[in-house]
């Protein structure tokens, strides 16, 4: 099946842009809330906000009294694959990745619609 996109403006292209990129940001507040939140209440995770690039990754930390206790109920909750470290972990870091996916998205939709400015001035200039 084919697929095409038809750009009728690059001004809406712009705005769609701008829309998309506050969505990513709504999305990387929402996320960092989240983990902040839980980290003040003793969850042992950790979000390294990595400098040079706006992806965050989350991991797993430890502590000697997590929130849910340390006795079998505590272990059984929250080790294993399905448990709530593994998922917690892969649901933060599954937010931060989509929050920098809508970003990116933004960013490539505002240099189409750039590059598509700029390629019309360029024609309308060699034909006038």
């Amino acid at each position: 099946m084919e697929q095409s996109i038809a750009i009728d403006s690059t001004t809406d292209l712009h705005s769609a842009a701008v829309v998309m990129d506050s969505v990513a940001d709504a999305v990387d507040r929402a996320v960092r809330v989240l983990a902040d939140t839980l980290t003040l209440l003793g969850d042992p995770i950790t979000v390294q906000h990595n400098g040079s690039t706006p992806q965050s990754t989350v991991t797993a930390g430890s502590s000697a009294n997590p929130p849910w206790g340390t006795d079998s109920y505590g272990k059984s909750f929250a080790d294993g694959e399905a448990g709530y470290v593994n998922l917690s972990t892969d649901l933060l870091q599954g937010g931060f990745d989509l929050a920098h996916t809508l970003s990116q998205f933004a960013h490539g939709m505002s240099r189409a619609a750039g590059d598509l400015d700029s390629t019309e001035e360029d024609a309308t200039a060699a034909f006038s």
